[in-house]
């Protein structure tokens, strides 16, 4: 039988266009005996297609039997030792490879030892590592068979570019939309014929691959009107066309995707509560807002998913609520029973999920509609002008404004990786976060900044510190963060999010955070993403801090510990868990409830109502909602088809039930069980 991989390859394959002289490059590479050891990079905006090119070549390095890894930057933990891990994993995850590294340099040899393509999509979540990846990752690899492709937004880094070594190994190239004639040629493979239509289409949409893709779906859909020219204007990606390109089958599968960052399809199973199909796998990997994720995995396009999430929390905000309580239960389960890599993605995607938390002064950083498309870059050297300005008009945050802007002078030089920069649409720096890995040049540097702050932090920790490679590095020490106070565009609180995502959200599984301050607000944002306070001692402040309240804020999720602390960041209450767990609804006690529907009083008496401890008339509202429009999630049709013959004719068997409602008795027992316990998610639900 016929893979799917294969059969998704040949589809993608079928509908590819353009690139050509991207692929020949590769293809060149593929079939050179001792190709030499080279890096690819591939940058442009959100929906130009760079994922879709990366699986192009994996396809074309299959047909020539060469080795494949593919990396998710936004799954890594932004360090070498988390990047080294998930490589290990990554790799592991091939079938054949059933290996066990007991070191780097091991799993580097296994590596080596065949010719490889090594793909990292969105590279710029882990460009803090960029050049630990140059010049110790990659240079411990062989000259020859290994190719290198990275994705990401940014053109090439400073750092590749003045490194002479690395000028004749490393290629960039910066991705544009479709040509006319490419356009055209995906739509004609699309079935299109009428040139008015094409050539209109092509134009609106700017040649941009997504949108090209989009709209010929939205188009060529069945419920487009024959001969209709009815176009959007301006053309543009929205939510309505994403939702009008796909079935009713991927609703569900879609609005789960808008909540949670990627899902293995095991995952996407128990959120829908049915096994995903390799057929149903399949038809929603055509789709084209759909793309592959870490784990064998698939998520939404990240332009897809911005504008899909904000309309669902806009159209159904109840059902998103809704759905998105039921997603953390289901992984807070699933976090508890998981093994120790297993459980660092999953609580990766639950902090990915729970955005809302973080506050300052009861106000959310991080709710706006677009934060998804908000992304800090790497450094560069035009940018140190623009941050000093920052840290001026912030000086008030400040302790020594002469000894921030040294630093800050000082990481640019020679730490320039751990300054991340968020800008505005003309390129200017609008916030800026600066620290550092902890190892053995990091703390050598800190305390000469410092004197003895390191000693006080880390007393039992220190010298295991000065002694650390930059490959075993599991401490991020946070230096300074400045936002504009003054853009016409961006908030003050956008970019104090934008921070704090960066900070304490983005990958931080794995990793032990420390932040000294002494910011009110800091402190409030800090305590509400569940770091751990302690005070600094009266003599470190006095020398180093004039004296100011600082405190040392630290979040250390490392060990296995940090399975509790997530679960209490999120506010998931176990024993709440518990008593849905534990509840069950029988047939006979729903059909009596329903048959008192217009009776608050003797519902009251029901043991439906004793089961929630509601009164009569809370019973009543709740049990009413279930008949309204739209209906409450998790029910479908199916539930609603089944509870109104309830309410009509209870006293059916299960023959006569089953063919009222035109199902088998197989059917009818598979809906009935589906209904009572869907039916108890709805009751349940704020059940005090």
């Amino acid at each position: 039988m016929q893979k799917l991989a294969e059969i998704l390859d040949a589809e993608r394959n079928r509908l590819f266009i353009g690139r050509k002289s991207e692929l020949d490059l590769v293809q060149e590479w593929l079939k050179r005996v001792q190709a030499p050891t080279e890096v690819l990079f591939l940058s442009g905006i959100g929906g130009v297609g760079k994922s879709a090119l990366m699986l192009q070549f994996i396809s074309l390095a299959h047909q020539e039997a060469v080795h494949t890894i593919w990396l998710d930057g936004r799954t890594c933990t932004d360090s070498p030792a988390g990047f080294i891990q998930a490589l290990y994993h990554s790799y592991l995850s091939h079938p054949q490879d059933n290996h066990t590294f007991n070191s780097f340099k091991e799993l580097v040899t296994a590596i080596a030892a065949r010719k490889t393509v090594l793909c990292i999509d969105n590279y710029e979540a882990i460009q803090r590592i960029d050049g630990w990846l140059r010049e110790v990752f990659l240079s411990s690899f062989p000259a020859a068979n290994l190719l290198v492709v990275v994705a990401g937004r940014q053109d090439l880094s400073v750092g590749w570019i003045n490194d002479l070594a690395w000028s004749s190994r490393c290629r960039s190239v910066r991705l544009e939309p479709f040509s006319h004639i490419e356009a055209l040629q995906y739509l004609r493979q699309r079935g299109w014929n009428n040139t008015n239509e094409m050539n209109q289409l092509v134009s609106q949409s700017r040649g941009l691959p997504l949108a090209m893709v989009l709209f010929a779906e939205r188009l060529w859909s069945p419920e487009r009107q024959t001969g209709s020219s009815a176009w959007p204007v301006p053309m543009q990606i929205s939510a309505g066309m994403l939702r009008e390109s796909a079935s009713d089958e991927f609703k569900d599968l879609i609005d789960i995707l808008c909540i949670v960052p990627h899902a293995t399809p095991e995952w996407l199973g128990r959120f829908l509560g049915a096994p995903l199909t390799s057929a149903g796998l399949q038809r929603i990997c055509q789709l084209s807002f759909i793309r592959p994720a870490a784990a064998g995995g698939i998520a939404l396009h990240e332009v897809a998913r911005t504008f899909l999430v904000q309309d669902f929390r806009l159209r159904e905000p109840d059902r998103y609520k809704a759905l998105w309580h039921r997603i953390i239960k289901k992984l807070a389960i699933e976090l508890k029973q998981a093994t120790n890599h297993e459980q660092r993605r999953i609580a990766s995607v639950m902090l990915s999920t729970c955005q809302d938390m973080y506050h300052i002064h009861s106000i959310s950083v991080l709710m706006s509609h677009n934060q998804n498309s908000m992304y800090m870059e790497s450094f560069q050297p035009f940018d140190l002008p623009h941050l000093h300005q920052m840290m001026k008009e912030e000086s008030q945050y400040s302790f020594s404004v002469e000894i921030d802007h040294a630093i800050m002078d000082l990481l640019s030089a020679h730490f320039p990786n751990g300054i991340r920069v968020y800008r505005n649409s003309e390129g200017k720096p609008l916030a800026f976060t600066a620290g550092l890995l902890l190892y053995k040049q990091t703390v050598a540097l800190l305390e000469r900044l410092f004197p003895g702050l390191l000693d006080t932090i880390f007393p039992k920790e220190i010298k295991r510190l000065r002694q650390m490679s930059i490959e075993e590095a599991d401490t991020y020490y946070h230096l300074r963060a400045s936002a504009s106070p003054s853009d016409p565009i961006h908030t003050y609180h956008e970019l104090v999010g934008i921070v704090t995502k960066e900070l304490i959200f983005h990958k931080s599984i794995g990793m032990r955070y420390i932040i000294v301050t002494a910011y009110e607000e800091t402190n409030e944002s800090l305590q509400n993403a569940g770091f751990r306070t302690r005070a600094l001692q009266d003599q470190i402040r006095n020398n180093l801090f004039q004296g100011a309240k600082v405190a040392i804020h630290e979040q250390d999720w490392r060990g296995t510990s940090f399975v509790d602390q997530i679960l209490d960041l999120i506010h998931f209450a176990p024993d709440y868990e518990s008593k849905i767990e534990n509840f069950e609804l029988t047939e006979k006690e729903v059909k009596a409830a329903i048959s008192l529907i217009n009776d608050p009083e003797s519902l009251s008496q029901t043991e439906l109502a004793g089961k929630l401890s509601c009164t009569g008339l809370k019973l009543q509202q709740k049990l009413q909602r279930i008949f309204l429009h739209p209906l409450p999630f998790p029910l479908n049709e199916n539930n609603l088809a089944l509870l109104k013959q309830y309410a009509e004719a209870p006293q059916l068997t299960v023959d006569a039930a089953a063919a009222q409602l035109h199902m088998s008795r197989a059917t009818y027992y598979r809906i009935r069980k589906e209904t009572l316990l869907n039916l108890r998610d709805v009751l349940t639900r704020n059940a005090n």
